[in-house]
């Protein structure tokens, strides 16, 4: 696995609201702002590596421009835990660039660095995350079976159909992770789900949401964000 000794300590970071990256999950990006491209050629000239963060937005905010749209403010204030990605595929179609990142840990942003580049910098550190790096986790405390059966009927109440045969076969925490991103969790939901402490926690509030919403207590569309 990737050891937290190999990663640096300052990134560039990709702000992007309702964006969730989990350690060993996969996340397809869509690269078109100048500033973002930018960013996406320093990371492949280093080590390959960006972080993944979501804008902290108030109520008063939402509306104020959009992220994947390229109109939302600059410069918003960040959570201050996010997560590192690897690039692992990239191609260049219509003048833009698709890149896929792989989650490799979490971290907590200490400080974000002042501007020397067309895109945003922070120092981060990996201390509490090291268990992000371990090896996959297979465990007997998971309801796995549930946990599949919950997320189809959630993805019922926004026609989401997943690619089930893709995660037949891998391990619980791979799974998890790629459920929690998948699914159209709300800003707060999403970075909660991030800051869970262990896949344990992580899985019980997925449950925890979910149940709410197929109860009738479904989250305003409009707060919804599907990968």
């Amino acid at each position: 696995m990737f050891g937290l000794e190999r990663l640096p300590d300052t990134l560039p970071v990709f702000p992007l609201t309702g964006a969730l990256l989990l350690p060993k999950g996969r996340l397809p990006l869509n690269i078109f702002e100048s500033r973002y491209l930018d960013m996406v050629y320093h990371a492949r000239e280093k080590n390959g590596l960006i972080g993944m963060v979501q804008p902290q937005v108030s109520p008063l905010e939402s509306q104020e421009g959009n992220d994947q749209h390229g109109t939302a403010p600059r410069n918003r204030p960040l959570f201050t835990m996010g997560c590192v990605g690897m690039i692992s595929d990239l191609k260049e179609k219509n003048g833009g660039l698709m890149i896929l990142l792989t989650g490799l840990s979490r971290f907590d942003i200490v400080e974000e660095l002042p501007l020397a580049q067309t895109f945003r910098e922070v120092r981060v550190l990996y201390d509490r995350f090291r268990e992000d790096c371990a090896a996959p986790l297979r465990s007997d405390d998971i309801p796995r079976q549930k946990l599949i059966l919950t997320v189809g009927k959630y993805l019922k109440l926004y026609n989401v159909v997943p690619k089930w045969e893709s995660l037949e076969n891998v391990c619980d925490e791979e799974l998890i992770n790629a459920l929690a991103m998948i699914c159209p969790f709300g800003i707060g939901e999403k970075q909660a789900l991030l800051e869970a402490k262990n896949i344990k926690d992580r899985v019980n509030l997925m449950l925890k949401i979910m149940a709410f919403d197929l109860s009738g207590g479904q989250a305003v569309l409009s707060d919804k964000f599907v990968q």
